[in-house]
C-alpha cells in the first residue's frame, strides 16, 4: 500500500487544476459553439471550408476559434496532470504557475478568435502558455527524481 500525503496547501491546486482549466476548456466550447452558428457549418464538419470563409467573415472566425479549442484539448490533459504531480512537493509554485498557464490560454484565445489578424495570428499573445506548461513539466519531473534519488 502506498501512501500519499498532500501538503496542507494543495487545494489550489485542486482548484486550478480541476476547476479553472476544465472552466476554460467549457468557454472553449461555448465560444467555438457560438460561432458555428453564425459560420453556418453543420455537424459533423469540423472546419469551414475556404470558400466558405471567403462568403462569410463569420466562417474564418470559427475555424479560428475551432483551431484553439483543438489547441486547448492537446495541452489541457498533460498539464492537469503535472500541475497536480509538480504540487505534490512544490504547491505554491505549481498553482501559481498553473494560474499563469490559464491566463495565457486565456490570452490566446482571445487573440486567435477576437484580434482580427489573419490566419489566427493572433494568438501569439498567449502563446507564453508553452513556458508555463514546460515549467511544470520540469517541476513534476524534478520533483519526482528527487524523490527516487533519496531512495
Amino acid at each position: 500500500m502506498v501512501a500519499i500525503t498532500l501538503p496542507s496547501n494543495y487545494g489550489g491546486v485542486i482548484a486550478v487544476a480541476l476547476g479553472a482549466i476544465p472552466v476554460l476548456g467549457f468557454i472553449h466550447g461555448m465560444v467555438t459553439g457560438s460561432f458555428r452558428k453564425q459560420a453556418k457549418v453543420p455537424y459533423p464538419h469540423s472546419y469551414a471550408t475556404v470558400e466558405q470563409c471567403k462568403e462569410n467573415a463569420k466562417a474564418e472566425q470559427f475555424n479560428c476559434a475551432q483551431r484553439a479549442h483543438a489547441n486547448f484539448l492537446e495541452n489541457a490533459p498533460q498539464t492537469m496532470l503535472f500541475a497536480l504531480v509538480a504540487g505534490l512537493k512544490y504547491p505554491q509554485l505549481a498553482t501559481g504557475i498553473a494560474g499563469l498557464w490559464v491566463v495565457f490560454r486565456s490570452l490566446f484565445l482571445y487573440g486567435y478568435v477576437y484580434s482580427g489578424k489573419p490566419q489566427g495570428k493572433g494568438r501569439m499573445m498567449g502563446g507564453f502558455f508553452w513556458l508555463a506548461q514546460g515549467a511544470l513539466w520540469g517541476l513534476s519531473v524534478f520533483g519526482v527524481a528527487r524523490d527516487l534519488i533519496s531512495y
